[in-house]
């Protein structure tokens, strides 16, 4: 078996048991996070990010905050490749405002840990952890389930 197999297995293999056993929610969604991203961001245009963010979301039916150095974004961005659907990315570390959409996401929904995955313009939470996590939403079936509702709500107009 060659180097890379064993690692594409165990990549695999922990993939899976993070599934079964994302981090709680209290620890991705906590307050110390949410107050060290607001103050990495700096001083902003809270009413023009938040608008921007807004349009961001409204824009496609799957849109994933990321960065290009997160494995759990690659994961994520994988998840959603393999199961063929179209996703719009934003890599928040190469935007120029990406600091101050991170801290709106994490006022808009408690979280600021990327990747944070949307779908139909409410979060499904990151990777593997969330409400329920985008490889836990897929495991369990919900994917199609989801997209359904997003394209119900974009054709209602929501």
């Amino acid at each position: 078996m060659s180097r890379r197999s064993i690692f594409a297995s165990l990549y695999a293999a922990g993939g899976a048991w993070l599934v079964e056993h994302p981090a709680p929610l209290w620890l991705v969604n906590n307050p110390v996070k949410r107050w060290v991203a607001e103050k990495s961001a700096g001083e902003y245009d809270a009413a023009a990010v938040s608008s921007k963010l807004a349009d961001l979301l409204a824009g496609d039916d799957i849109v994933v905050f990321s960065a290009t150095y997160c494995p759990f974004s690659l994961a994520a961005k994988r998840a959603l490749a393999a199961e063929g659907v179209a996703f719009k990315v934003y890599e928040t570390n190469t935007m120029e405002d990406g600091g101050p959409i991170v801290a709106e996401l994490g006022k808009l929904t408690g979280r600021t840990s990327i990747p944070h995955i949307f779908i139909g313009g409410e979060s499904v939470g990151g990777c593997n952890d969330g409400t329920p996590g985008i490889r836990p939403l897929i495991a369990s079936g919900g994917l199609p389930a989801a997209l359904a509702e997003a394209s119900r709500r974009n054709s209602a107009g929501l």
